[in-house]
């Protein structure tokens, strides 16, 4: 009796574990290399030269939020659930070339630079507009081109 147990137990136990980790993955969700530029859509997104990775998942209601991630899939900064990107509203979310992430929520009137400190190794909120801040050129173009904020440092000519 103790015998077959224990050979349920050998067997049993590797199958587990492979499920385990298969069933922590991202099912679904297409693996991109992004060096910077604008996510639209759900996917994992990295940069060959960087140790992060952006998950972007699409919720139920279609709706949209991102986690940045280390190599090791452990969550550096995730957006609050309370502000997801609607399908129903303007909304731009870009990455640069260092993988810091820039956000512009229109629900709710949300200009965010979610910068990566170096010596803390721990990524830092600003908002763009409340600071004056160097927006990624593309970026900036785009907020422009909306015309969706008023009175915004960053957006602000430097004569």
């Amino acid at each position: 009796m103790f015998k077959i147990i224990k050979k349920v137990k050998i067997l049993f136990f590797p199958i587990l574990l492979l499920s385990l980790f298969i069933s922590c993955g991202d099912p679904g969700l297409d693996y991109k290399n992004l060096k910077s530029g604008f996510i639209y859509e759900a996917g994992i997104y990295s940069n060959p030269y960087q140790q992060r990775n952006l998950l972007v998942k699409e919720l139920k209601d279609g709706s949209l939020i991102f986690a940045i991630r280390n190599s090791k899939n452990k969550i550096l900064f995730q957006q609050s659930l309370n502000q997801t990107f609607s399908k129903y509203h303007y909304w731009s979310l870009y990455v640069d070339i260092n993988f810091d992430v820039w956000y512009y929520n229109s629900d709710y009137d949300s200009p965010k630079a979610i910068l990566f400190n170096k010596e803390t190794q721990v990524y830092e909120i600003k908002d763009f507009c409340y600071h004056k801040l160097q927006l990624p050129e593309k970026f900036r173009k785009e907020l422009e081109l909306k015309n969706s904020l008023q009175n915004c440092e960053s957006l602000k000519s430097n004569k």
